[in-house]
Order: structure tokens, then sequence, then C-alpha cells
């Protein structure tokens, strides 16, 4: 049990190096991200003007649904505040450090506290994966619709595999089916699938 937290250590160390451009290619560093965490971002696929990701993929793009945007603008509290200095140097500007290297997590450090799993993209500090640190048109600053946040990384036929995926909405916004993030925590959670419950 000693051994536990060197071998997590030594995993974050070489998840940080291969994240920092370390490795021989892109390609290489996805193998070995993915290996460890779920939900990276495969190489290539780059972010549309509202942040998605795009690019090559087995599936296909996705989007919000039939659903437009909703009208209102859910600004991050600091931003809505105007508490720049939170996150950006009042000289120049410039952000405090990265969000890579963990600038979010200086107000949302409950997101990882006492997680046995974390989702891939927190591990890694990809925050700005799914979310926009200023604003955006969905509720906790989201990209997109929060089911297509999930569909961005996670393919919808793997999704689609057994009686657990029988009620979610995979393919529209509609009133009786089930999103994600019912039954799933975005960040962490004692089990691989970040379960919110184990019973029905």
């Amino acid at each position: 049990m000693a051994k536990r937290p060197v071998v997590l250590c030594l995993v974050m160390l070489a998840a940080g190096v291969f994240s920092n451009g370390l490795a021989c290619s892109q390609a290489t560093r996805y193998h070995v991200l993915s290996f460890f965490f779920d939900g990276v971002p495969e190489p290539g696929r780059a972010r549309d003007t509202a942040g998605a990701l795009t690019g090559d993929r087995t599936s296909p793009a996705v989007e919000p649904g039939p659903v437009t945007p909703p009208k209102q603008y859910y600004a991050h509290t600091p931003y809505r505040e105007n508490r720049c200095e939170g996150c950006h140097d009042p000289t120049s500007g410039q952000l405090i450090r990265s969000v890579s290297e963990g600038l979010c997590l200086t107000c949302h450090s409950k997101l990882t506290a006492d997680a046995r799993f974390v989702h891939g993209p927190v591990a890694v500090g990809d925050c700005t994966a799914c979310h926009h640190f200023h604003g955006a048109p969905f509720p906790n600053q989201l990209l997109v619709d929060p089911v297509a946040t999930c569909l961005n990384c996670h393919d919808r036929e793997d999704l689609s595999v057994g009686d657990h995926h029988a009620g979610a909405r995979l393919e529209s916004r509609t009133s009786d089916q089930r999103s994600c993030e019912e039954c799933h925590n975005p960040h962490r959670g004692s089990d691989r699938f970040f379960l919110k419950r184990t019973g029905p």
C-alpha cells in the first residue's frame, strides 16, 4: 500500500513530461497519455471558433443538437465581478500561470481533492477542453451542450453498447431522456466510470 503514492507520482511525472512536448511525436504523447487517462484529445483535433474540438474522428462531428444555444451568457464569477487579479498579473495582464499548470485549481481545488479516479482532461489540466475561462453560452461555462461536450471525446458508438445507456440522451436534447452528468461526475469519482451512485 505504501508503493501506491510513489507509483501515482511516477505516472503523473511521466504524463507531465509527455504532455509538455518532450516525447518523440504528438502521436506518441497521445498514446502514452490515453493509456493513463480517459478523454485525452486526439492529435490534430483543433478547436473551432466556439471552442469545440474538430478534426478527423471515427464518428460524425458532434453538434449541440436541434436545440439552439441558450441566449443567456454564463459568466465565470471572477470575470463577472471584475476580479481579474486572481488569474492575471495586474501589471502585464498575462496569466499568473497557465491553465495546464493548475491555474483553475487555485479556486477549484475540490475537483480533485481525495479523488480515487480523476477524469483525463482534469488530470492533465486541460480545463479549456470543456470550459471557457471567462464565460460561454451554456451553464458552468461549457463551450457546447453538456452531452456534446462528452461526445467530443467519447464516441457515440461506444456509449451505445449495453443496457446501462439505454435511456441516455446521445442524439438530441429531449426532456424524457437522461444526460451524462445525471449519472457521471465529469471531473472525478470513486470508481473509474465516475458514477455518482451505484444503484439504479
